[in-house]
């Protein structure tokens, strides 16, 4: 494989385009929702719901949402290696999840867990199952070398 200006874009890009594809992805969503529960505070039209549920929905959705396609748009977006890709994204999600929850327990910050603390998880886990499911489908030719190293 040439590896050319484009090639070594592509791996820069990984981080700052699964971040941006991860916000973004919760716009549509916000959407979606929105839409689904405008039939006055029926889902759907004919799921009759509690005033404010689609707040809890949207509240408990999110997390899982951005962390499957901060996983899926990053492995896309690299040119090789895109399990190994999506098995570091996935770590440093979790690295930061760890670092944003220890810094609130030092600034006093009670959390609760429940639904939206399994979410990421969740998100996580389906995020690499699936690049490993896709990886797995390709054409023996597009397969990753076993050594990095040899050309």
């Amino acid at each position: 494989m040439k590896k050319d200006f484009t090639y070594w874009l592509r791996w820069v890009a990984i981080l700052p385009g699964a971040l941006i594809a991860g916000f973004l992805s919760t716009f549509p969503l916000h959407w979606l929702l929105y839409i689904a529960f405008a039939h006055n505070g029926t889902f759907l039209g004919f799921i009759e719901l509690p005033p404010g549920a689609n707040i809890s929905i949207e509240y408990a959705i999110y997390p899982f949402v951005v962390a499957i396609v901060f996983v899926l748009a990053g492995s896309e977006i690299a040119p090789m290696y895109k399990f190994r890709t999506a098995i570091t994204l996935a770590v440093l999600y979790i690295m930061f999840a760890i670092g944003a929850f220890s810094l609130g327990v030092k600034s006093g910050y009670e959390f609760s867990f429940g639904v939206r603390s399994a979410g990421p998880i969740i998100g996580l886990l389906i995020g690499l199952y699936s690049v490993r499911r896709k990886e797995k489908n390709l054409p023996p030719s597009s397969v990753e070398p076993s050594n990095p190293f040899k050309e």
